[in-house]
């Protein structure tokens, strides 16, 4: 009896063995939640496909793969990835079913701004010149017909005036490897960033005339070869017509006498995505790299300038995250001109404690660098349990600290005696506290010091949907 017990247990250890070292079949990909999105602009995005077959730890990591990529096309408050056993087994593997449950995100966002032309809130409720608001309107919508297209639809008036039509990300082929966009826009500005001085963006105002009236199309093409690899390119031209008070100020304003401009662009851009969470990575790495030329003042003008974006996360300890982001760029010109020279404190051109500060040169590298505490993990909190719409009332909070330490150089060939930040080593620290919470919002706030010793609290919102 003792015998055939033990020789049972022997069979049973020997056929669950065989079991775990069999290889996996995907039989089926089930796909639920999705009310809006279709389900080939799902599947686009797996690593897998029905028929596959590899050992279990690959489809483990796999699925985990799934859902980065699901979540960082910004179509989903949460996604779900998960495989069961199939009933159908093969004779060579094991069958399973590849479930996937999203949560969708809400993808019409009306866009209204208020924009106070003034030094500051005090000085126009002091003045109450109630002219001097720009106010703006319109439309953003996602994921229109389901398939991850674009619309945005915005006007300006006040103060400034304005508006901006553009279509996005709309597949050419059935593989959604190649896509276009196309946008155009119209802008009449009263406020204008002419100079710099002390290291700061110096604006001059015209409350009667407008300083800058500008309009432009952009064509763009890209094309997706993987999942997260993309080639883009993009044809722009461009009509601006400047008030003679900008070239008063600055005769170098952009590399030309005449006040009406003539541009045309182009631009390639390679990106290969391997980031966690593109709204806040903590795992992964980034590259990407950009060539843009510009001609202008009927060819009389040239521009061109090479970035290259480096960006590598890691988990080194459990809750304690690295990140390193480099930023690299070199330009020329056959003329001297100040629009083409805005470097540091500019789009993503950044080092912590100079927020106050702008840096114009030619060439930059800076690198950012941050250690981030896990405070706390990720914490789900439904506001209206009885709502049938989890669209708002889902929300989520994850919760970091970090240790900031920045170091830039930006070189400036035109030296100027009221701006010393260029051609100098630049460095900033600091500590913070990063808020990431739905709709790839993250809430910062942190205290920063330079190299000049200055110190000060900053807070800051990046919110993409909006």
């Amino acid at each position: 009896m003792i015998a055939r017990i033990i020789t049972c247990i022997s069979l049973f250890f020997a056929i669950s063995g065989d079991l775990t070292a069999s290889d996996i079949c995907i039989s089926e990909i089930r796909i639920s939640g999705n009310k809006s999105t279709k389900d080939f602009t799902i599947t686009r995005e797996l690593p897998f496909r029905t028929g596959d077959v590899m050992p279990e730890d690959r489809l483990i990591h796999l699925l985990n793969v799934a859902t980065e990529n699901l979540n960082n096309i910004s179509l989903f408050n949460y996604v779900y990835v998960d495989y069961m056993p199939d009933s159908l087994d093969r004779e060579d593997c094991l069958s399973c079913i590849v479930t996937i449950r999203v949560e969708e995100r809400w993808y019409y966002w009306p866009q209204v701004s208020f924009k106070i032309e003034d030094r500051n809130l005090s000085n126009w409720l002091h003045e109450r010149e109630f002219n001097r608001i720009t106010i703006g309107w319109g439309m953003r919508i996602y994921n229109v017909f389901g398939m991850r297209h674009k619309i945005t639809v915005s006007d300006y008036f006040g103060y400034e005036k304005g508006g901006r039509l553009a279509y996005s990300n709309i597949a050419l082929d059935r593989e959604r490897t190649q896509l276009l966009s196309v946008s155009m826009s119209a802008l009449f500005n009263k406020t204008l960033n002419t100079h710099s001085s002390d290291d700061r963006a110096i604006y001059i105002k015209n409350p009667n005339l407008f300083l800058e009236r500008s309009a432009d199309v952009t064509v763009g093409y890209s094309y997706r070869p993987g999942i997260r690899m993309m080639h883009s390119f993009d044809i722009g031209y461009g009509w601006v017509r400047l008030n003679d008070t900008v070239l008063e100020m600055n005769r170098d304003y952009w590399g030309t006498e005449h006040l009406t401009n003539n541009t045309f662009t182009f631009a390639y851009k390679y990106s290969y995505e391997h980031r966690d969470y593109i709204a806040y990575p903590t795992k992964g790495y980034f590259i990407g790299a950009d060539v843009t030329g510009i001609t202008a003042d009927k060819m009389r003008f040239f521009y061109g300038e090479l970035n290259l974006k480096l960006q590598y996360y890691r988990e080194f300890v459990p809750r304690w995250f690295w990140s390193s982001r480099l930023n690299a760029g070199a330009s020329f010109k056959n003329k001297r001109a100040y629009i083409y020279d805005r470097h540091v404190g500019y789009e993503e051109k950044y080092v912590t404690g100079y927020d106050y500060y702008v840096i114009d040169g030619q060439h930059h590298a800076i690198l950012n660098n941050d250690a981030r505490f896990l405070i706390m993990p990720k914490r789900i909190f439904n506001l209206w349990p009885k709502n049938s719409s989890a669209k708002f009332t889902k929300i989520h909070f994850t919760l970091y600290a970090k240790l900031i330490c920045d170091v830039g150089y930006v070189y400036n060939s035109y030296r100027q005696a009221n701006n010393t930040l260029a051609n100098t080593f630049l460095w900033g620290s600091g500590i913070g506290l990063d808020l990431v919470t739905y709709y790839d919002i993250v809430l910062n706030a942190s205290y920063a010091i330079n190299k000049m010793g200055e110190g000060g609290f900053y807070f800051g919102i990046k919110a993409p949907v909006f």
